[in-house]
């Protein structure tokens, strides 16, 4: 009887660190979609900003469509990363709260916010860049309940050449 206990506390904590290791492994799969998915509105936004004559305040804008394409998954070019749309009432003005956000009604649950380096008060070289919020999502089926972790990064400043 005493091996018969043994060997159940043996498989429960073998049973425990399999979960925890899936756990991890699915957690640096979430993570690395929203990194992947960070980066690609940023490097959009930056391809945007950095076109000569063109306003860098509207450099979201302009990238949108392409942010969009990017994200749907199976794609026109088949390169989608299928990231997690908006769904059941939800919009991203729960999420983008803050008052600079340019992509509060999207269809994507990430947030862009516009700074205007300008409105600062700063003397000489000023400009505007952009913060990208993207969402590491992380959902929990015995509970129920969806751990939803940002990731944040952003633009270089975009100056607007005058002369």
């Amino acid at each position: 009887m005493k091996e018969a206990i043994g060997n159940a506390a043996l498989f429960y904590i073998i049973i425990t660190f399999v979960v925890i290791m899936i756990m991890f492994f699915v957690g640096s799969l979430s993570y690395s979609k929203a990194f992947k998915v960070k980066n690609k509105i940023v490097e959009e936004i930056e391809k945007e900003g950095e076109v000569p004559g063109a306003d860098p305040y509207t450099a979201y804008a302009r990238a949108e469509d392409a942010i969009y394409e990017w994200l749907q998954s199976g794609g026109e070019n088949g390169t989608g990363i299928g990231y997690r749309q908006n769904t059941g009432g939800l919009n991203n003005h729960l999420s983008c709260n803050e008052g600079n956000a340019v992509n509060k009604g999207g269809d994507y649950q990430y947030c862009v916010y516009q700074i205007d380096t300008c409105a600062k008060g700063r003397e000489g070289r000023c400009g505007v860049y952009y913060r990208v919020t993207a969402y590491m999502f992380f959902d929990i089926p015995i509970i129920g309940e969806m751990l939803k972790i940002p990731i944040s990064g952003e633009t270089m400043i975009f100056t607007k050449l005058e002369s």
